[in-house]
Parts: structure tokens; C-alpha cells; sequence
């Protein structure tokens, strides 16, 4: 039953008892809102793609709540994208659909609305199937990976960013505690470091107690509107990684995700995919590279930052990081290291298996993976990075996407 005859027979209903209980002011208000939904033409009351010019009278969520008038919260974008005085459901920033803020308990929170999509061929609402989009337009490919809406770089080392800006980072969680970061590397396919999928007593995780979370740009806050929720098929670990020397070598893992309804990562402004380079490729040392994560902003800072957070770094060459000043012979083949000139720059404690993030031709691409280091931020103290390039082949095996780890967007010279 829709929402508009519903309305009619609730006013319906509350007419008959106003002339009892003087219910009058209610019940022409309800009068008011059915013949106003039954007003909207066909058009306005669907969505066309992800409803970000939806202008029709939809006022509940998808669960069910009534929605909050959008005067009483700091505006987002211009009366021009239908906000205002009214509570209907909007889509101003380019979410998946439309959403509104209500109120679940004593909590204001920003739920979806559930509005069909309009038929193609009428431009009407689509009630005989599904409004899902078929998932290969969904779904970022080899070819679609690493583009991003927010320009790059924007954000000075060390800086609050939202998660549109590194729109494939990941936040891993087990038990419902953050551990580590991750980036998506595949719709289904999630890259870390092999350490954070072991416990404190290095016995491997189950992987019924790990959670991954995409489009979150805080590890404490939930947002029903932009991010996406996966349990985990599979933990995979390289099968040579090993910390014996303190060095954390091979130090690269695997989760493949899974949902309720059988879809990995859908493609929105906050959820999107990271490029592999090809094999063996490495940037020059000066190179500016990005990290970023929910880690701590400071070494000794007793909780992880509740934001995410980037941050400009330079690599730096082999011969320099393995100076006896620096790491020594710990730095191995499988590593490389990067850290900013000043020393006040780094990735820290609980940014590990996030990614570092090098832009070439317009697209972003992950050219290492957070692993370990002494302290953060301390002077010839870089931050150590898995080399990811040294992996292609071994990503391929156990993921069966060849044509991912092929690297095939990467600029030609």
C-alpha cells in the first residue's frame, strides 16, 4: 500500500473522531499532506539515478521515521537543491539516494528515504521490479578505479579530511573495536597488512569476528547515508609473512567481503576503488605520495583519531632508509619508506594496512600498504610501507582478478 493512500485513510479516520474528540487541527493537517502527495505528478515522485534531483513530497525514511525539517540543521548545499523549510527527502550531496535526519531515540541520525526509480520508457515509478541498478553500472571495474570527486591533495599534511577525498579507505573491525585500516582494491576485495589479521597472541582471526566498513569518515560515528557494511568471507595472509627480525616482512594480507544480499562495494562518491600499479613499477625517491587512517595523531595519544585523516609524505630511497642512522639492514626488498622533510609527518599506531597513495595521470594508485615503524614522526624514523608492486602476481592468485592487479590504467611513458 503506498504512502498517499495510507494518508487518506488515516485522515479519513481521524475526521469521523474529530466530531467526538475535536481532533480538527491534526486531522486537516493530515487532509492536507494525502492531497499533497496525491498532487505530485509520476515524475517527481521517482528517482532518476541517484535521486539528486528528486523534488517530490516523500517526508519518512526508509525505516519508517518521520523526517526532520532541514531549517532546523546547518544548510549543505542551496535552496536550489530543494532544501528549505520542508522535511522531504534530498540528495544535496551526491549520496547514493535521497535521505533525511530523524530522530531514533534520543539521537538525530541521517537515514535513506525508499523511493522507486523511475521506468525509463515513462519516466514513471517502476513498482513491477526492482529499482536496484544492474550491479556491472554499479560497480567500479580495472578500468574506473582510482577517480575521486574532491580534487587531490587538497588537504595539508595531518588534516581532518572527509571520506569523499580517499573514498577507497577502508576501517576493519573486530568485535565491534576498530583495528586497522584497509583499502579497496576490487568490489569484493579489501588490501591490508598481514599483522593486523593476527591477534595479540599471534593466532590468525576468525573471520566471522572481523566487520569492514567503507564510506566512513569516522570510526565513531555511523553513517547510514555513505557508508557500506561487509561481514568477512575469507582472511588471507601472505604465507611468508613473518616479524621474526621486528621488521614485519611480506607483511600483506587479504579479506574478500560479503553482504546480506549477495553485492560487494557499490560505486558512490564515497565508496570507490584504488588502482594497482603494475609490477615492479616504483616512483623516484621525492616523489609526493599520500596516507591515510584513523590512527593515532601523536606518538604516546592513548585513543585513535576518531576522524580520518590525511596527509602529504615523500618516499625516500632504499640506500637512504637503510642507513644505521635510519633502519639498517631491516629494511628489506618487500619495504620502502617514506616520511616528510620536517619530521612532523607520519603515519602512526592504528593507521596500519591503510594505504599510501600516489597520483599518476589523473588516477590514484596504492603503492604501499601501512606496516610498521619506530615511533611516529621521529627525526631519520620514516614511516615503513609494504612495496605493493612486488605482490601483483600473489594479489591475482588469491583474488582470481588478473585483470585488476595488471595494473592497466597506469600512464604509458
Amino acid at each position: 500500500m503506498n504512502l498517499s493512500l495510507i494518508l487518506s485513510l488515516v485522515a479519513t479516520i481521524l475526521s469521523m473522531a474529530e466530531m467526538v474528540f475535536g481532533l480538527s487541527v491534526r486531522s486537516a493537517k493530515l487532509f492536507q499532506a494525502s492531497k499533497e502527495m496525491r498532487q505530485v505528478n509520476s515524475k517527481s515522485d521517482c528517482l532518476v539515478g541517484n535521486g539528486e534531483s528528486y523534488r517530490g513530497l516523500m517526508g519518512v525514511s526508509g525505516r519508517g521515521r518521520i523526517c526532520l525539517p532541514w531549517k532546523g540543521f546547518q544548510m549543505i548545499g542551496p535552496d536550489i537543491q530543494g532544501l528549505g523549510k520542508n522535511n522531504y527527502c534530498r540528495n544535496p550531496d551526491n549520496s547514493l539516494r535521497p535521505w533525511c535526519r530523524v530522530k531514533r531515540g534520543k539521537r538525530i541520525v541521517r537515514e535513506l528515504c525508499d523511493i522507486p526509480q523511475c521506468a525509463p520508457e515513462i519516466g514513471s515509478p517502476d513498482v513491477s521490479s526492482e529499482s536496484k541498478v544492474p550491479p556491472s553500472s554499479q560497480m567500479d571495474t580495472e578500468s574506473t578505479c582510482g577517480e575521486r570527486e574532491q580534487p587531490r591533495f587538497k588537504v595539508v599534511g595531518g588534516a581532518v579530511v572527509t571520506v569523499e577525498a580517499q573514498p577507497w579507505t577502508a576501517a576493519i573491525f573486530r568485535r565491534g573495536s576498530f583495528l586497522c585500516g584497509g583499502s579497496l582494491i576490487a568490489p569484493c576485495w579489501v588490501l591490508t597488512a598481514a599483522h593486523c589479521l593476527f591477534d595479540e597472541n599471534d593466532t590468525p582471526l576468525s573471520a566471522r569476528h572481523v566487520t569492514v566498513y567503507l564510506g566512513r569518515s569516522s570510526i565513531t560515528k555511523a553513517d547510514a547515508v555513505r557508508e557500506q557494511k561487509f561481514s568477512v568471507e575469507k582472511l588471507i595472509f601472505h604465507e611468508n609473512y613473518n616479524n621474526n627480525d621486528g621488521n614485519y616482512d611480506n607483511d600483506l594480507g587479504l579479506l574478500k567481503l560479503c553482504s546480506k544480499n549477495g553485492m560487494c562495494a557499490v560505486q558512490s562518491p564515497s565508496v570507490r576503488t584504488v588502482c594497482l600499479p603494475p609490477p615492479q613499477i616504483m616512483l623516484p625517491p621525492g616523489a609526493i605520495c599520500g596516507v591515510a587512517g584513523y590512527g593515532r595523531t601523536k606518538e604516546g595519544a592513548w585513543q585513535y583519531s576518531n576522524d580520518l585523516r590525511h596527509a602529504k609524505v615523500a618516499v625516500l630511497s632504499q640506500t637512504v632508509c637503510s642507513k644505521e642512522d635510519y633502519y639498517g639492514n631491516l629494511i628489506t626488498n618487500n619495504m620502502f619508506c617514506a616520511g616528510s622533510p620536517d619530521w612532523k609527518t607520519d603515519s602512526c599506531q592504528g593507521d596500519s594496512g591503510g594505504p599510501l597513495v600516489c597520483e599518476q595521470g589523473g588516477r590514484a594508485f596504492v603503492f604501499g600498504v601501512v606496516s610498521w615503524g619506530e615511533g611516529c614522526a621521529r627525526t631519520k624514523k620514516p614511516g615503513v610501507y609494504t612495496r605493493i608492486t612486488n605482490y601483483n602476481t600473489w594479489i591475482a592468485q588469491k583474488t582470481g582478478l588478473p585483470a585488476y592487479t595488471a595494473g592497466v590504467m597506469y600512464p604509458q611513458k
